[in-house]
C-alpha cells in the first residue's frame, strides 16, 4: 500500500495540471434531421461590429477564429466557398466583471467600538480586481431556408494576455466542431 500512495498522487497531480483549461464547451443546439455530410460547401456571413468598444487586435482575433473554423470544417469534408449552401455566423460576447472576496473578522481585524456599546462588524464584498467572461458561438445556417441548424459555443475567462492565442482558438474550436453530427 506505502508503495502505491507516490503514484496515486503523482496520478492526481497529473491528472489537475491537465484539466486546467479555463473555458467549457456549452451543449450544442441542432435540428432533428442535421447532418454535416448534407453540406458540400460553407461561407461566412459578414461580422459587423461598430463603437469604441472594439479593442485594437479585433479584426486580428476574428481573423483566426474564422481561420480556426474553415480548418477544422475542411478536415470535417466541407470546402469553402463564396456561394455556400451552409453559411456560418460567429457570434462574440465580452464582458468585463468584477473579482470580489468577502471579508472575515478572523483575518479583517475585531469588531469595532461605534459608541454606546455598539460593536459591529459586518461581513461585505470587496472588489480586488477585474477580469473579462467571453462567449463564443458559431452558428450553421441553412442558405436555402435561411434556417439555423446548429449551433454551438465556449465560455469562460479571458486571460489579459495570451502567448499562444491561436493555439488556443484552434483548440477550442476543434473540441466545439467535433460535436457536429457527420
Amino acid at each position: 500500500m506505502k508503495n502505491r500512495l507516490p503514484l496515486f498522487f503523482s496520478a492526481l497531480v497529473l491528472l489537475l495540471c491537465s484539466c486546467n483549461s479555463s473555458y467549457k464547451i456549452l451543449k450544442p443546439k441542432q435540428e432533428d434531421n442535421f447532418k454535416l455530410s448534407d453540406y458540400a460547401t460553407f461561407g461566412f456571413y459578414d461580422i459587423e461590429a461598430t463603437g469604441d468598444t472594439i479593442p485594437e487586435n479585433f479584426e486580428k482575433n476574428t481573423a483566426i477564429i474564422k481561420e480556426a473554423i474553415a480548418k477544422n470544417l475542411q478536415a470535417r469534408g466541407l470546402d469553402e466557398a463564396r456561394d455556400a449552401n451552409l453559411k456560418i455566423n460567429i457570434a462574440l460576447s465580452v464582458k468585463e466583471k468584477p473579482q470580489t472576496r468577502q471579508t472575515d473578522f478572523r483575518t479583517e481585524g475585531l469588531p469595532r467600538y461605534m459608541g454606546q456599546r455598539r460593536y459591529s462588524w459586518k461581513s461585505e464584498e470587496v472588489i480586488v480586481g477585474k477580469y473579462r467572461e467571453g462567449t463564443l458561438m458559431i452558428d450553421l445556417v441553412d442558405a436555402v431556408n435561411n434556417k439555423m441548424v446548429w449551433q454551438g459555443g465556449s465560455s469562460g475567462i479571458i486571460p489579459e494576455k495570451s502567448k499562444n492565442f491561436r493555439e488556443e482558438m484552434n483548440q477550442i474550436i476543434q473540441e466545439i466542431i467535433v460535436g457536429i453530427p457527420k
